[in-house]
């Protein structure tokens, strides 16, 4: 499986939880809000958004604009949990990109 692939997998996984728990969570937090904030100063999420929906990722099509985004930025705010809680692993996966880059600077 490409490493996009993964990515986008895991990403419908998370939607799945998502869905799952929708009734409960469909309230934005102000984590939430303070969490897009940050995520929108490095990705445009509504082009994220656009792209999820148009091409029926996860059934993103079946949400309104707002319940992707919350699920995109919980997402996202999970894998910068988990490269934080777990930065070794992390960098060991990848670290031909991660030494090109140290030497590189």
């Amino acid at each position: 499986m490409l490493r996009c692939e993964r990515v986008m997998f895991r990403f419908c996984f998370s939607m799945k939880e998502f869905t799952d728990r929708y009734e409960k969570q469909q309230t934005w937090l102000e984590e939430d809000i303070y969490y897009l904030s940050k995520v929108e100063k490095i990705l445009d999420v509504d082009a994220i958004v656009e792209t999820l929906k148009s091409r029926c990722i996860c059934d993103c099509q079946m949400y309104d604009d707002s319940d992707v985004k919350l699920a995109f930025v919980r997402w996202f705010q999970a894998k910068m949990e988990h490269i934080s809680n777990d930065i070794y692993n992390v960098v060991e996966a990848d670290d031909k990109i991660f030494q090109l880059n140290l030497t590189s600077s």
